[in-house]
C-alpha cells in the first residue's frame, strides 16, 4: 500500500502520540508498503522550536529509510487557548500548501485527533481524489479544550463542534481507543461512518527495553509515586499537590517524582519548592523511565475532574507492562477510572478527595501484599496491548479502505 501519516508529533518528539505514530510508521514500513510522513518539526513537550528547524517553512528528511516531509507550524512561547488556536490554523495552512510529498499519491490516508488542523486538512488535500481517510481519535480537542476553559471564545462552542465532526466526517473509516470513547465518537459522527475500538499499544523500543531490564530483578521502594509525562492543564497536576500534601499527617512519609515538561511546568516548580516530599525533574529516557516505573511503589496518573471522558492518557500502558500498580486520580466513571478498576490493578481516587487519597496510602502501607496483587494484574492487562496483534489490526482496516476506494 501507498500510505501518507499526517500528525503534527513525530519523533523525534517525545511523550503523547509521537512515539506511538513513530512505531506505527515504522511497523508499516517493514511490512514492505510505502509509507511516508507529513509533521511539523519536533517541538512537543517543551513548546520550542530547536534552534536548527526555526524558520524553516519545509524540509524533507528520512526516519528508518521513511520519507518525512516536516512543514512549519507556529509554536507559541506559552501555549494558551487562543495562541493553541493560532497554531492548529498555521498547521492547517502548510498542510494545504504544502503538505504533499512531490510526484506521489497515497491509496489511504491516515491521521489523528487530538490535532484538528491535521483532520480538517484532509477536506483539502487531494481534493476531488477520492482517497479514503482513516482518522484516530486520541483526544476529543473541541471538548477538552472548552471543558478546561483553555479556550474561552463565548458562543463559539455550537460552532467549533461542528468544525470537529465535519473535519471527522472526512474519514470512512475512524478508531478510537477506549470503548467509552467509541460511544461517544459514535454520537459526533453519525452512523453512516464505520467507527471501532482499536487501543493503544505497547510500542517497540519500549517493550525491548522491558524485556532487557526484566533479566534484572529489582526491589520497588516503599512510600513512591511516579508520575511522567505531559505537564498540561488537563493532567491538573498542581490540584493534585495540594490533595497530596492535605491527605499528609504528622506520620508522612510518602514522595513523590515527577519527570516532564509542558506548558504547567513553570507553575509548578514555583509550587514544589515549597513541598519538600515531591520532586520535579526532567523528561527521562526510556532505560531510566522503565527503571523508574519497575523500583516505584505505585504510577501516579493524574485527570482534572470533567475532562476524562476525553481521553486514555498512554501513559497507563508502560505501568502496566512492568507489573506497577497504578494511582488513578481521575473521575471514575471515565475511560481511565473504568479501566483500572475493570483491570484490578490499581486504585481510583476523585479529584480533591484527600481523605480517600489518604486512606488509599494508608491501606498500601499497612498491607504491601495488596500490590503485589495489583502488580500481577497489571501484567495480565497489558497482554491486551500487545504491539504485534493490534498493529496487525491497523494493516487490516489499512488494507480494506485501499482495496475498496470509490
Amino acid at each position: 500500500m501507498k500510505l501518507l501519516l499526517i500528525t503534527n508529533l513525530f519523533a523525534p518528539d517525545e511523550l503523547a502520540g509521537a512515539s506511538l505514530f513513530s512505531d506505527l510508521a515504522a511497523f508499516l514500513r517493514t511490512r514492505g508498503h510505502d509509507i511516508r510522513v507529513t509533521t511539523t518539526f519536533s517541538y512537543y513537550p517543551a513548546w520550542k522550536l530547536r534552534p536548527e528547524d526555526q524558520g524553516i517553512r519545509v524540509r524533507n528528511e528520512l526516519y528508518h529509510d521513511i520519507p518525512v516531509r516536516r512543514v512549519q507550524m507556529y509554536v507559541p512561547r506559552q501555549p494558551t487557548g487562543r495562541t493553541r488556536l493560532l497554531s492548529d490554523l498555521s498547521f492547517l495552512k502548510s498542510l494545504v500548501l504544502y503538505g504533499r510529498h512531490s510526484g506521489w499519491e497515497p491509496e489511504v490516508i491516515i491521521t489523528a485527533l487530538p490535532m484538528l488542523s491535521q483532520c480538517l486538512a484532509q477536506r483539502f488535500l487531494y481534493f476531488g481524489r477520492r482517497i479514503p481517510r482513516f482518522i484516530v481519535v486520541q483526544d476529543f480537542a473541541v471538548e477538552a479544550a472548552l471543558e478546561l476553559g483553555i479556550l474561552k471564545l463565548p458562543g463559539a462552542g455550537r460552532f467549533l463542534h461542528g468544525i470537529q465532526r465535519w473535519a471527522l466526517r472526512s474519514a470512512k473509516t475512524l478508531t478510537t481507543i477506549s470503548p467509552l470513547m467509541l460511544a461517544k465518537l459514535d454520537r459526533v459522527v453519525g452512523s453512516d461512518r464505520r467507527t471501532i475500538f482499536i487501543p493503544n499499544w505497547i510500542h517497540g523500543s519500549l517493550q525491548a527495553e522491558i524485556d532487557r531490564q526484566e533479566a534484572q530483578p529489582e526491589e520497588r521502594s516503599q512510600f513512591r509515586l511516579f508520575y511522567s509525562g505531559n505537564l498540561g492543564i488537563k493532567q491538573g497536576l498542581p490540584d493534585f499537590l495540594e490533595q497530596l500534601a492535605n491527605a499528609g499527617g504528622s506520620d508522612w512519609d510518602w514522595q513523590l517524582r515527577i519527570h516532564g515538561g509542558g506548558a504547567e511546568r513553570e507553575r509548578l516548580e514555583g509550587i514544589v519548592s515549597n513541598m519538600p516530599w515531591c520532586q520535579l525533574r526532567p523528561i527521562l529516557e526510556e532505560p531510566e523511565y522503565i527503571k523508574e516505573l519497575r523500583t516505584t511503589t505505585a504510577c501516579l496518573i493524574t485527570q482534572r475532574s470533567g475532562v476524562g471522558a476525553n481521553f486514555l492518557p498512554s501513559k497507563l500502558l508502560p505501568a502496566l507492562a512492568t507489573g506497577t500498580p497504578v494511582l488513578a486520580v481521575c473521575d471514575p466513571s471515565s475511560p481511565l477510572g473504568q479501566e483500572v478498576r475493570l483491570g484490578n490493578f490499581g486504585e481510583v481516587v476523585a479529584p480533591g478527595d484527600s481523605p480517600a487519597l489518604r486512606a488509599i496510602l494508608q491501606s498500601w502501607r499497612r498491607d504491601p501484599s495488596l500490590l503485589m496483587k495489583m502488580s500481577v494484574k497489571a501484567k495480565e492487562r497489558a497482554l491486551r496491548y500487545g504491539r504485534a496483534r493490534i498493529l496487525k489490526q491497523y494493516e487490516t482496516e489499512l488494507q480494506a479502505l485501499a482495496v475498496n476506494r470509490d
